[in-house]
């Protein structure tokens, strides 16, 4: 028969320890626990968060505040993550909170690996500081004025023109407006 105890709650060197007559668990256990507890394993290895999210990235309730379930894993399982760096995943999953597909890096590293994984789909007028539509940048392709009568016409600098007929800026465009220039 199993005894029933009471659990009461003491501090030990800045750890909450619960004692359940039993074993104890530390705090740092509990978040680990916590953390198993709101991912599944995924095929890949990934520990997929299935707690509440924000943009693909795990939520977890910690010290008084949400902050993403990612970085909580990291520091739970690794350490502390040095200041100013993000978290990387190598698996290209934000729902993945496995600190082993984790690594601390720069907001450049994030950026350099996103592009090398094709994972920005943002383009052309979806990019927020467009000026231009994406008929305004095939009809500049596609026409016979000068740069400098066209940055007049479009309201940019003739030097974003010659990005753009050039093919260096607004690239996704370039097979299309290929199409547009035979075909007139």
């Amino acid at each position: 028969m199993l005894r029933q105890s009471s659990s009461r709650l003491c501090k030990k060197m800045d750890t909450t320890i619960f004692d359940f007559g039993f074993h104890s668990v530390s705090d740092h256990d509990l978040k680990k626990a916590t953390l198993f507890n709101k991912s599944r394993l995924g095929e890949s290895g990934c520990w997929i968060w299935i707690g509440n999210k924000r943009h693909g990235y795990g939520l977890y309730w910690h010290e008084g505040k949400t902050q993403s379930a990612h970085r909580v894993s990291y520091e739970v399982f690794v350490g502390p993550i040095p200041k100013g760096l993000h978290l990387l995943h190598s698996c290209d999953n934000p729902s993945c909170i496995n600190p082993s597909h984790l690594r601390p890096g720069t907001v450049k590293e994030n950026m350099a690996d996103r592009e090398a994984r094709g994972r920005r789909d943002v383009r052309g007028e979806q990019v927020g500081t467009a000026k231009l539509t994406t008929a305004q940048v095939l009809e500049i392709k596609a026409s016979e004025l000068s740069n400098k009568e066209l940055s007049r016409i479009y309201g940019v600098r003739p030097d974003n023109i010659w990005l753009i007929r050039s093919g260096r800026s607004w690239k996704h465009l370039n097979a299309a407006s290929e199409g547009v220039a035979h075909a007139g």
